[in-house]
């Protein structure tokens, strides 16, 4: 699951949080603007307490989804809004401890209907289906970050999020752009449910990093504020690595980026299929389910522009209108997880208009396998919900078109449309509805209201 802002597709240095997920609270290696404008109503406040040391931020995110005939229950729809506020305090300013920094994010859930969408539609993979958000608010991101080594070294600790740091997005819509092997085989949590984690990352040039990450699985955290701690089920850890390169159009003419990301999440997982198996049976009804321990995999995260309408020759021009190619690749080790195989790849068209420097236009297909085990206990729990018990493929496959339009004012909006073959049950296995091959469409709505206020600079 995924959540957003406008984002250049090759700019996020090593050690920037997610922008898909968290717009400028950034513990950025790179430098920050030296003299950001602020324009709104709280401008002159918020300029002033940025001398001081405090910076602010608020943005507001929109997440609409519909299934009109694929999946489960075909015809819902869904809504959920977040309304994420930050703070950022330079300890430089405030305790004269130079590179720190103490970085806060809360999300206010509002907007919000039909909880049940993912069961509504089951697949794992479809849109973005938004978390269950039972409670009005979560905290997000609690940590102190601290550069050495003229900022080529990031140490963060504290309440935080692996996405923020690994796998980030290569393509240009919150809506459908994420990897499903983070969130359902290395157990990420909905990113913007924070976990305890720590992250250090090192900066061998402008342009090549590596970097490593230990964060705490929690279990059933979507119920939970983020404040109450004793109340939190430790499961085990998520244990990250990374390696990569970055550019953008300031670096190079052609900009691209990679990245190789491994995974061990330490925790126990079901062995859904004897599970299963074993309860349709009547061999141990009501026992809990047989449980395998760890899991690991690896994710190759790529893009690359491959044409310029300029040839390179406006080498200033940061959005030249281009195509760039991407891919996300990630496989599983483990045959006991739910997905063994999830690879997308699109073509984007970025800036065709050069007076909306901020549009582009994409396709995107994605191709998921599910493990054996898992395939056959779908198969074995539909039967056992009283439903047909036919074999479910173990190939699913996504063709996709989405966009990513500048409304105005800093406004985004980004629509998607997708068309599913073979979806799976995932969000709802023990159901006797077989899910319909069919249409997805959704939209995400960003708004950056702190710029708006003057709060953030433009």
């Amino acid at each position: 699951m995924a959540g957003g802002a406008a984002l250049a597709q090759t700019a996020s240095p090593v050690g920037q949080l997610n922008e898909q997920t968290q717009p400028r609270t950034d513990p950025a290696i790179a430098d920050k603007p030296k003299d950001p404008v602020r324009v709104g109503p709280l401008a002159p406040w918020a300029t002033e307490m940025a001398a001081r040391g405090l910076t602010f931020d608020v943005n507001v995110y929109d997440f609409y989804q519909a299934n009109p005939s694929m999946g489960l229950r075909p015809g819902e729809q869904s809504n959920s809004a977040y309304f994420v506020l930050s703070m950022t305090a330079d300890m430089q300013k405030l305790a004269g401890i130079s590179g720190g920094t103490i970085n806060f994010t809360q999300t206010f859930f509002g907007l919000v209907r039909n909880l049940n969408m993912a069961a509504d539609i089951g697949d794992t993979t479809v849109g973005y289906q938004p978390p269950y958000n039972p409670n009005f608010a979560r905290l997000s991101l609690f940590t102190y970050q601290q550069k050495l080594l003229d900022d080529r070294l990031v140490v963060e600790v504290g309440r935080t999020h692996p996405d923020r740091y690994y796998g980030l997005p290569p393509c240009n819509s919150i809506n459908s752009c994420f990897q499903d092997m983070f969130y359902f085989n290395a157990g990420f949590t909905s990113p913007l449910y924070g976990v305890w984690g720590a992250n250090v990352a090192y900066k061998f040039s402008p342009t090549t990093y590596i970097q490593a990450g230990a964060f705490s699985v929690n279990p059933n955290t979507n119920v939970l504020s983020g404040y109450d701690f004793g109340y939190e089920r430790l499961a085990g850890a998520v244990v990250m690595t990374e390696i990569g390169r970055k550019t953008d159009f300031s670096q190079e003419a052609y900009p691209g980026r990679v990245s190789l990301t491994g995974f061990y999440n330490t925790a126990d997982h079901e062995d859904n299929f004897k599970t299963a198996l074993g309860r349709s049976k009547g061999l141990f009804p009501g026992d809990p389910a047989l449980q395998k321990s760890g899991t690991s995999g690896v994710v190759l995260t790529a893009s690359q522009t491959v044409w310029r309408a300029d040839g390179g020759a406006e080498a200033a021009n940061p959005h030249p209108a281009a195509i760039a190619v991407y891919t996300g690749t990630g496989y599983a080790f483990d045959p006991t997880i739910p997905i063994r195989f999830n690879s997308f790849a699109g073509i984007l068209l970025q800036s065709p208009d050069q007076t909306r420097p901020n549009d582009t236009y994409g396709l995107k297909a994605n191709w998921q396998r599910i493990n054996a085990n898992y395939a056959d206990f779908l198969a074995d729990a539909n039967a056992f919900a009283g439903g047909s018990g036919a074999p479910f493929s173990r190939d699913k496959f996504i063709f996709e078109a989405n966009a990513h339009i500048d409304v105005g004012a800093g406004v985004i909006l980004e629509p998607v449309v997708q068309y599913v073959v073979n979806p799976n049950s995932f969000w709802n296995p023990y159901t006797a509805r077989r899910p319909k091959d069919g249409v997805y469409g959704g939209f995400t709505l960003v708004v950056p209201l702190g710029t708006l206020l003057g709060l953030a600079p433009g």
